[in-house]
């Protein structure tokens, strides 16, 4: 089964979860669609079908916010993100298990449940750190990284496996 299969039966595994998915590059970020739309809708299966059939090597990518119920913490430690979730949990206390995916960069992304109301974007939330929230996209499991190397969920925090856990307050308030 080729790669790309891999991604489009994801992609409809995340939407039976009621995440907001895209189609993104291949070993790229970037979303193949307009994809405002998808910030306040899900995509049918349907939908999800034909974008892989005119992509058949597409990534695939979660839109965070309010509809998924989802907020992620990019944490990339080429720019410093380890030592900086180090410190914030020195700070406010470790970070509860949630679910996690290790990306082909050799980052990893936390997700958490949205809190409700406004929970916006933030690049540069501490060094190597981002928040993903209303408005915002990850590249998911099982994609491909520009690296070559893919999008993995880290063992026992997949989906099925782990529930998302609350945001702290300490991202939240950073946010």
């Amino acid at each position: 089964m080729k790669p790309a299969s891999h991604c489009l039966e994801a992609a409809i595994a995340y939407r039976r979860r009621g995440w907001s998915v895209i189609p993104v590059e291949p070993r790229a970020k970037r979303p193949l669609l307009a994809w405002r739309a998808f910030q306040a809708r899900l995509a049918t299966e349907a939908e999800i079908d034909a974008w892989y059939r005119h992509h058949p090597e597409a990534n695939v990518a979660i839109v965070t916010g309010r509809l998924s119920g989802l907020v992620v913490l990019d944490v990339d430690p080429r720019h410093g993100g380890e030592a900086s979730l180090a410190a914030l949990e020195a700070a406010h206390g470790p970070l509860p298990a949630t679910l996690e995916s290790l990306t082909g960069g050799g980052g990893r992304h936390l997700y958490f449940r949205h809190p409700g109301g406004r929970c916006p974007n933030r690049v540069g939330l501490e060094p190597g750190l981002d928040l993903r929230g209303d408005g915002g996209c990850i590249v998911a499991p099982p994609s491909i990284h520009p690296s070559g190397r893919a999008y993995a969920w880290r063992a026992g925090r997949g989906p099925g496996e782990q529930a998302p856990a609350s945001l702290p307050t300490a991202i939240r308030d950073h946010a």
